[in-house]
Parts: structure tokens; C-alpha cells; sequence
């Protein structure tokens, strides 16, 4: 018998397989500065538990910080990096339109945009 949990455990680790929930897995990968596979992890878990309150709310939070993310992003010119992050934080809105961060930072990408486009520099 003890065989048998051994050989198990080896498959498991052999597989790749996480005996990590998707929850802690997803906020490990945010700390790691990882979003898209956060985001994705969550996305999965939403599609499996639709009506679950805390998965949106990770969710709306992962897609905001990969928005701040890539708008502290050094290597990606505002061209590139702003419609990236307004993006991300109009996904966390559809998901919590009460998160202010997020709303915050999408008006002021507007605004940003808006001046680009009045001195010509998109």
C-alpha cells in the first residue's frame, strides 16, 4: 500500500500537476509580476464557478494590476503600453465596477490618449 501512495505522488509530480488551488496559485504567479497566466488561472476557475464573488473579485484585481503594471512598464512606449493598460482595466471594471484604482487609471489614460491625440504625437 505504501507503494502505492509513493508511485502516486511521483505521477503526480511527474505530470506537472499542482496540488495548489487556482486561488493561491494565481495570486503566486501576481507576485511574481506573471498576469497573463494569473489571469488566466482565474479566468478557468470563473468558467468552472460563474457565480463566484471571490474569483471576479481576484480576477477584476488581476486585470487592474497588470494594468498598472504595464503602465510603470519602462520598455514599452506610451503608444504601445497605455491601450494595453486601459484595456486591462476595462476588463476589471466589466468584473467590479466599484474599483476605483482602476477606474482612476482608465480616466486618466483617456486623458493621456486625448492630449496625445490634440499635440499629434499618436
Amino acid at each position: 500500500m505504501k507503494n502505492a501512495f509513493v508511485l502516486l505522488f511521483l505521477l503526480i509530480l511527474l505530470s506537472g500537476c499542482s496540488l495548489q488551488d487556482p486561488i493561491t496559485r494565481s495570486q503566486e504567479l501576481s507576485k511574481k509580476g506573471k498576469f497573463p497566466e494569473a489571469i488566466k488561472v482565474l479566468q478557468d476557475e470563473l468558467k468552472k464557478n460563474s457565480g463566484s464573488v471571490p474569483v471576479k473579485s481576484l480576477l477584476a484585481q488581476a486585470y487592474s494590476d497588470y494594468g498598472l503594471a504595464l503602465c510603470q512598464d519602462v520598455n514599452k512606449p506610451p503608444r504601445v503600453k497605455y491601450p494595453m493598460a486601459k484595456e486591462q482595466f476595462a476588463m476589471a471594471l466589466e468584473l467590479n465596477p466599484y474599483q476605483q484604482d482602476a477606474k482612476e487609471m482608465y480616466e486618466m489614460i483617456e486623458k493621456i490618449q486625448e492630449s496625445f491625440r490634440e499635440n499629434k504625437m499618436e
